[in-house]
């Protein structure tokens, strides 16, 4: 036993280690650093959080070198963060596919201080589907983790036990636990923020109140959801006021999905700027189409 406890920590230290070549210490916030992987060639990504200033902003790597970095774009919905860097060496993260995980597997945090790296040891506590984080942000999947990071591990790897980047570590998007936003959602939020130096946020134009629907309306217009959204006020210079929603409208599905809450209706949005969606609305007790070309909202980074 005590030889398998030496082999099983020594096999973790070696995976610290060559995940750590990926990791960079990142230098925008007083009093100490926080990490960021190298995500493609000459692309950091780290914890927006982190990033205090995106003026003088520098990385440190593994062999102490220090290179000036530029804020590419920032999105505090998700809380992830891109610098370019130039002229870097530092190897590129190895990744592992969304999905080949599952709770109760181990994970180590991976940041990087100015002494070197930095572990933190867990497990997967749980995975959930697609939702939005309280900032506004979409996280193609949730992934909790039980363990404890250290401030200066902030934006570095989340890694499995075989050293693969399964996403980036961050405490701020749940006051309960520590997330890793998974690949998949930093690919999709880099493309972005490459493209228009943030993620752009779809709108409506249209406040919405959560209403159950009576029990004879459902039935009688063979509903399979028996709640839906009053529409309370409407931009008339809005996506929505000029698809013709009226005050007293009640909405029932956007885009062929049901919705029941505001945070449904945005999650939907998140990804359909500029897209026409079909709105199915109540109005008088009679069922009607709508279709409605998502916006961006202005006056947000």
């Amino acid at each position: 036993m005590p030889s398998s406890l030496v082999s099983f920590s020594n096999e973790l230290a070696s995976v610290v280690e060559q995940s750590a070549l990926a990791v960079v210490a990142i230098h925008a916030r007083p009093r100490f650093n926080s990490s960021g992987v190298h995500w493609s060639p000459g692309l950091v990504v780290t914890a927006e959080h982190t990033i205090r200033d995106d003026e003088d902003v520098f990385v440190t790597t593994g062999t102490g070198e220090k290179f000036a970095a530029e804020v590419a774009g920032r999105d505090p919905g998700t809380d992830l963060a891109v610098l370019r860097v130039k002229d870097f060496t530092v190897p590129i993260a190895t990744r592992r596919e969304d999905g080949e995980y599952r709770p109760g597997h181990l994970v180590l945090a991976v940041g990087r201080n100015q002494e070197g790296a930095n572990a933190g040891l867990g497990i997967i506590s749980s995975i959930g589907g697609p939702s939005q984080t309280w900032r506004g942000g979409k996280l193609d999947r949730v992934i909790r983790l039980d363990l404890l990071l250290h401030p200066v591990a902030s934006g570095g790897a989340i890694v499995d036990a075989s050293g693969k980047l399964i996403g980036i570590g961050t405490p701020v998007l749940s006051r309960a636990a520590v997330f890793a936003v998974p690949n998949g959602t930093v690919e999709r939020v880099v493309r972005a923020l490459l493209e228009h130096g943030r993620v752009p946020q779809g709108y409506l134009g249209a406040g919405l109140q959560p209403i159950s629907l009576p029990e004879h309306l459902t039935k009688g217009l063979d509903l399979s959801v028996p709640a839906g959204l009053m529409t309370v006020s409407v931009d008339p210079n809005a996506p929505a006021g000029k698809a013709g929603l009226l005050i007293g409208d009640v909405l029932l599905e956007l885009g062929g999905e049901p919705v029941r809450s505001p945070e449904n209706v945005r999650s939907l949005l998140a990804d359909a700027v500029g897209k026409p969606l079909s709105a199915r609305i109540l109005r008088g007790g009679a069922l009607m189409k709508l279709e409605i070309t998502v916006a961006e909202r202005q006056g947000r980074s």
